[in-house]
């Protein structure tokens, strides 16, 4: 390089230092920098460290497996701790029976109460290695995020020095059991807790009879059960098999709706793993599809039809029904399977022949099968939510999910032949619940049942969106300073708290 040349070029090296190093420390114009981290200000802080009634209590509500489950008589581990060795040996018979939901004859899905019961959210799933419990973060970050960050008080933490009120709230359901009867579970909590705070807002504050809703954050199939008692409430499905018109009576009692990560249009590896067993992590065990197969919640979340998530191999334009129990019955899928029958004399100990077992576990899977189509049917339904409601997503779009799967006509053998973008679990498509996906022609617009207030796209995978920055300032910001019509109205009916 020539001596003019390098003048010219330390030169402009020495211009640009300059220019850095005079830039104001407030920022700069021309600055390309990206920071992992927000700065929380001092409004950001008074905001946290206000508890009055201006701020909605939250429920969190978790996923498919997010409840621990025991032996009510024992009180033994059923669901939620393990040990490696787990990943490598079945469930012994008891825990077995215990796992599974009771297949009785002539008996309503909602009314089959399964051996175990919840003990709690799993916030953190446990794996004993050497006599050790080592932990699989749950909800815990989620948990975290909301009484460090935001400033909100867990019911099952002591309260933080300064605060007076509890007001985030865990609900723990059955995740085997039917999403309307959750909803029905769900209305008990909600009205357990409004009638604690208004005895909290009375106390602290002598407001009598506050009309006091919540704000939910629900992940994966928390969120089809929340929208469904968002419009539904507490109502069952009708038992003629109708599909109802939403009501929205649980918009009585809730403001925002934070749903992250959920199938609204079911996800295809509900019925991939029902056919050939789920694994959920290294260190668990395999669920066999005969006990997998009883949970009346995995069949109301396989994706519409309409999606064409199933096709036949010879003829990939036709979309297999996934929901006709001949079609299972014609393939050996799930609890049609006769190769499950090893596992049927577990779970029913008093049937002797495996004729018999078959005929109790077809009889389960019709019941399963038919209740799924009308679930998907009745959240399909197009409703527009009253002004005071608002619904927010957050999505994963960074992982190669399972799109499609071909069948085999002859064997009923299951490929996967197609992914697109979601969380490793649950499509784009699917969160949004976009009908496009499956459509011979597209649309060029968004064919979709839910009206969303807003929709985050998050690079992570399915329980890493409750971990990342972004989805923490997001999600504190919608409970914090968004307030809904109806929010704003109670709260200057009693401005000075």
């Amino acid at each position: 390089m020539s001596q003019t040349k390098l003048f010219r070029f330390f030169t402009a090296a020495a211009v640009i230092a300059f220019i850095a190093g005079c830039s104001s420390p407030t920022g700069s114009y021309q600055s390309f920098e990206e920071y992992k981290k927000p700065i929380y200000g001092k409004l950001a802080a008074q905001i946290a460290d206000y508890e009055g009634i201006g701020r909605n209590p939250v429920i969190i509500i978790h996923g498919f497996l997010g409840a621990k489950l025991i032996n009510p008589k024992t009180k033994e581990n059923v669901w939620g701790y393990f040990k490696l060795a787990d990943e490598f040996t079945p469930f012994p018979p008891e825990r077995a029976r215990n796992l599974a939901v009771p297949m009785i004859p002539g008996k309503a899905l909602k009314d089959l109460k399964g051996g175990a019961v919840v003990d709690g959210m799993m916030e953190d799933a446990k794996v004993r290695i050497a006599g050790i419990k080592v932990p699989v973060s749950g909800y815990s970050s989620m948990i975290r995020i909301l009484t460090e960050s935001a400033g909100y008080c867990a019911e099952n933490q002591p309260l933080p020095k300064g605060k007076k009120i509890r007001n985030l709230f865990l609900f723990a359901y059955d995740w085997r059991r039917d999403l309307p009867y959750n909803a029905a579970q769900l209305d008990k909590f909600v009205n357990e807790k409004r009638t604690y705070m208004q005895k909290q807002y009375y106390e602290v504050y002598g407001i009598k009879d506050y009309d006091v809703r919540f704000d939910v954050i629900a992940h994966s199939m928390g969120g089809l059960l929340s929208r469904y008692y968002l419009r539904y409430d507490k109502s069952d499905l009708p038992a003629d098999g109708s599909i109802p018109k939403p009501n929205w009576d649980g918009g009585k009692k809730i403001d925002k709706l934070l749903i992250v990560g959920t199938p609204n249009g079911g996800y295809l590896d509900t019925v991939l793993e029902m056919v050939s067993g789920m694994k959920i992590e290294p260190g668990t065990p395999t669920i066999v599809p005969a006990i997998c197969g009883t949970w009346a919640t995995y069949y109301q979340m396989m994706p519409p039809v309409s999606t064409r998530s199933v096709v036949y191999a010879d003829d990939q334009e036709k979309a297999v029904d996934i929901f006709d129990p001949q079609i299972w019955i014609k393939f050996k899928w799930g609890l049609a399977d006769p190769s499950q029958d090893k596992m049927l004399k577990i779970l029913l100990p008093n049937t002797k022949t495996a004729t018999e077992r078959r005929k109790v576990a077809l009889e389960h899977l019709v019941k399963c099968l038919k209740r799924a189509k009308q679930f998907t049917e009745t959240m399909r339904v197009h409703a527009s939510p009253p002004d005071n409601v608002r619904l927010y997503l957050f999505q994963g779009d960074a992982v190669e999910t399972t799109r499609q799967a071909t069948v085999d006509p002859k064997t009923g053998e299951l490929t996967v032949t197609d992914y697109e973008p979601g969380d490793g679990k649950v499509l784009v498509t699917s969160s949004i619940w976009d009908e496009r996906l499956g459509m011979q022609k597209l649309a060029p617009y968004t064919i979709c049942p839910i009206d969303w207030t807003a929709i985050y796209r998050l690079s992570a995978a399915h329980m890493g969106i409750t971990r990342m920055q972004v989805f923490a300032d997001n999600m504190t910001c919608y409970l914090l300073m968004m307030q809904t019509p109806a929010q704003i109205k109670r709260i200057k009916r009693c401005q000075k708290y």
